[in-house]
């Protein structure tokens, strides 16, 4: 019999809310926290799809059932898709690669409960959209937890009802994204292209490295679903592939700004 991870526990698996194929939810960091810098020691959760490893779904488009239409996802060619041109900021051969094998090969169990999660922050969606997985699952899970962080790209989508917007922020697409959530008085979190400055109601994450990295997410909290307009600028991996139409667009709006 295989030895459990006690510090990683699925909590989930089912059909995707968007698409009805087998996902998996799991939480990592129980026991050891994280060592992502930006983030501090949260929980980590990981959503992916039980039955396609993450980094091929990336080249079979099978990530849809777990991140929906994200523009961050590899870019399509022709109908060819190169999953390393995508500007998604998540590392997919790294953590949700090694978690996925490590959860095929039964290493973790699916026994938890809330007092696991009980005084700790927790990240719902390091990797994947919290909308895709039952909102009783994040209720439980964050119900003693003492914060968290989310981001959810299917604030738009009436079918699947928003449930985790009470929990998430908007991921904001573009400055017209970013009006529409503060309008209703939702919290967004917003990538700025190259050469775009926040809007007059958006501040700036202070664990950017454009802010001098001053705080964690685990110490700020503010992208919590609770009406922060968060920015930060284009980073990571994936910053080159940003949407060259994403940027035009952006560099419009700014000029458009400055010239009013």
């Amino acid at each position: 019999m295989t030895a459990h991870n006690a510090n990683t526990v699925v909590l989930w698996e089912g059909p995707s809310r968007l698409d009805g194929k087998p996902l998996v939810a799991l939480a990592a960091g129980l026991k050891s926290s994280s060592t992502n810098t930006k983030t501090g020691g949260m929980v980590q959760t990981y959503i992916m799809r039980s039955d396609v490893d993450p980094w091929s779904a990336l080249a079979t488009g099978d990530d849809v059932s777990i991140c929906g239409p994200c523009k961050h996802r590899p870019q399509r060619t022709e109908g060819v898709v190169d999953r390393r041109k995508r500007s998604c900021y998540v590392t997919v051969a790294r953590a949700p690669k090694r978690i996925y094998q490590a959860y095929k090969n039964d290493r973790y169990s699916r026994c938890w409960d809330a007092e696991m999660f009980a005084g700790r922050k927790v990240r719902i969606g390091a990797y994947g959209d919290p909308e895709m997985v039952p909102a009783s699952i994040w209720a439980s899970v964050l119900s003693l937890a003492a914060g968290w962080t989310g981001y959810t790209h299917q604030w738009r989508n009436r079918r699947l009802g928003g449930e985790s917007l009470k929990y998430c922020q908007i991921s904001a697409d573009s400055a017209a994204d970013a009006i529409a959530a503060h309008e209703n008085g939702y919290g967004s979190f917003r990538v700025l292209a190259d050469g775009e400055e926040p809007l007059d109601f958006e501040e700036r994450c202070p664990a950017s490295a454009e802010m001098g990295k001053v705080t964690t997410c685990e110490e700020c909290m503010k992208c919590d679903g609770s009406g922060h307009n968060i920015v930060i600028d284009v980073h990571g991996a994936g910053k080159k592939h940003l949407s060259k139409r994403a940027v035009a667009a952006a560099q419009l709006f700014t000029l458009k700004r400055r010239s009013a």
